[in-house]
């Protein structure tokens, strides 16, 4: 298994704040944003630790559930769309 780039690791623990502060601003545990997701929340725990790297796939679910496009979502990232 390849070893995870700085930036790599600092944008998964940032990505994984951001889903814990959107999730706690809706009052949702994390087995609740694990069922709007079709997830468990093993995984969403691991997400917000900055434990795994969002797919794609992954941050389309999560805009949904927020209620962001996944557009504005990338956004704060700092990519360009």
């Amino acid at each position: 298994m390849e070893e995870k780039t700085k930036q790599q690791k600092a944008f998964d623990k940032q990505f994984g704040n951001f889903v814990r502060l959107q999730r706690q601003k809706k009052g949702w545990s994390q087995p609740e944003l694990a069922s709007k997701v079709g997830n468990n929340f093993q995984n969403i725990s691991r997400l917000e630790r900055g434990m795994t790297t969002p797919t794609l796939f992954w941050c389309y679910k999560l805009a949904e559930a927020f209620d962001i496009e996944l557009s504005v979502m990338l956004k704060k990232f700092g990519y360009k769309l």
